[in-house]
């Protein structure tokens, strides 16, 4: 039985050298080059709306609350009671959205380096930041992420990375090193958390276990964990680190839906105490790869993703 597909256009998107996944687009609502990246905002047959961003696709409509609530809600959490935070990326304003929902928020800083691209998120994507950015605890500026943690004076109680993944010749690759995560932390606050996306341990183990070794060798404690996004056809992974909180204990919080009820966030799709002790028990094969990563990224040998 052979499938007759409509005469859509096709997005190839490499996963790693030797897989491809092709997304069938219906329409398309912006594209464009900026100074740093290519970009698209389209409608895909089974994704819905989606951005894709220098051929990687960054969220989607049909999932992105399971990417942008398993990145912001944890290390919040685990804080306890933020009341700042530094965004460093986030372009569409859906993790901003996230951050806002804690009540102890006071202030919210999102550093995005491409303000063409967050300028057609504004206007393409309010289902992704549903009024954020007219929220006036946001403040956001236009600005090389690692420029502005080298030159600001404030500390935060959270630090997010929600960045592209770390290619060669692209605007992130710096902001995985160890030299950027040294910035990083002495940019917390007393009891900080630092929190990123960490690419995928199943189609870029290397990468993500590169990421945690460095995180390892710059914080006193740094913990895993994972999520399933369909739009990223794979497991997805985020590390928090911290030197003051323990981490481990927060990894077997059983209260997580009553914490952030106090905390005010009470219309999650995705995380709970029940998705909280999946997304925190790693198996086997990822907890090997951890035990055995090594390797250190820094600016004379960063870690890249597969081109």
């Amino acid at each position: 039985m052979s499938t007759q597909y409509p005469n859509w256009h096709w997005i190839f998107e490499w996963s790693t050298s030797g897989t491809i996944h092709a997304h069938a687009v219906k329409s398309v609502y912006v594209a464009g080059r900026t100074k740093y990246q290519s970009y698209l905002i389209a409608e895909f047959e089974d994704l819905g709306k989606a951005l894709v961003i220098d051929g990687k696709m960054q969220s989607s409509l049909s999932d992105e609350y399971v990417y942008h609530e398993s990145l912001v809600q944890p290390p919040l959490l685990a804080h306890g009671s933020p009341r700042t935070v530094l965004i460093l990326g986030g372009g569409e304003g859906a993790t901003a959205r996230e951050a806002l929902k804690f009540r102890t928020v006071e202030k919210v800083v999102m550093v995005d380096i491409d303000g063409e691209i967050v300028e057609a998120c504004k206007k393409y994507l309010p289902e992704w930041h549903k009024g954020a950015f007219n929220n006036p605890k946001l403040k956001v500026v236009i600005d090389d992420a690692e420029k502005y943690i080298r030159e600001t004076n404030e500390r935060f109680d959270v630090i997010i990375a929600d960045l592209v993944d770390p290619q060669e010749g692209g605007p992130a690759w710096r902001l995985y090193t160890k030299e950027f995560y040294e910035l990083v932390k002495s940019r917390l606050a007393e009891g900080g958390v630092f929190v990123t996306q960490a690419t995928s341990p199943t189609l870029t183990p290397k990468v993500f276990a590169t990421i945690y070794s460095t995180l390892k060798a710059t914080f006193r404690h740094v913990l895993p964990y994972t999520a399933y996004v369909r739009s990223f056809e794979g497991v997805w992974s985020f590390i928090m680190a911290s030197d003051a909180r323990d981490l481990q204990a927060f990894k077997e919080l059983s209260d997580v839906d009553s914490r952030l009820q106090a905390l005010g966030v009470a219309d999650n799709r995705f995380y709970d105490s029940e998705t909280h002790r999946s997304m925190f028990s790693l198996p086997k094969p990822i907890r090997n790869l951890l035990a055995s990563a090594r390797e250190i990224s820094t600016l004379s040998n960063p870690v890249y993703i597969p081109a």
